[in-house]
C-alpha cells in the first residue's frame, strides 16, 4: 500500500488491525536507500462519549532525521494533527446525520 506524508511517497504494510481497537502500520520511504524506517500505531478505547485515539509514531534512520526533523521541522506533527481533526470531523459528521 502506499501513501504520501508531508509531500513524500512512502509504503506502508499494516502490521495490527483489530476493528474499532487497534490500527498499525511499518512504513519505508519510496526511493530512500538508507533503510529508515517508521512505526504508527493507534489504540481507540471506547468512551462514554464515543471513542478516544491515542495515535503513536516511532521512526528510525537519517531520512527521518535529515529530510523530516531538520528539512522540514515539526512537518511531520502538523500533518498528524490535521490527520486527527480531520478524522475527528469525518466521526461527528457521521454522527449528526
Amino acid at each position: 500500500m502506499s501513501r504520501v506524508t508531508v509531500g513524500f511517497p512512502m509504503s506502508l504494510v499494516v502490521t495490527e488491525y483489530e476493528p474499532l481497537r487497534r490500527l498499525a502500520w511499518a512504513t519505508t520511504v519510496d526511493g530512500d536507500d538508507s533503510a529508515s524506517t517508521a512505526y504508527h500505531g493507534w489504540v481507540i478505547t471506547p468512551t462514554s462519549e464515543g471513542r478516544h485515539v491515542l495515535t503513536e509514531e516511532t521512526q528510525q534512520g537519517p531520512w527521518f532525521l535529515e529530510v523530516l526533523g531538520h528539512q522540514h521541522p515539526g512537518g511531520l506533527y502538523r500533518y498528524h494533527q490535521q490527520w486527527v481533526e480531520c478524522l475527528a470531523r469525518a466521526a461527528e459528521a457521521t454522527i449528526n446525520r
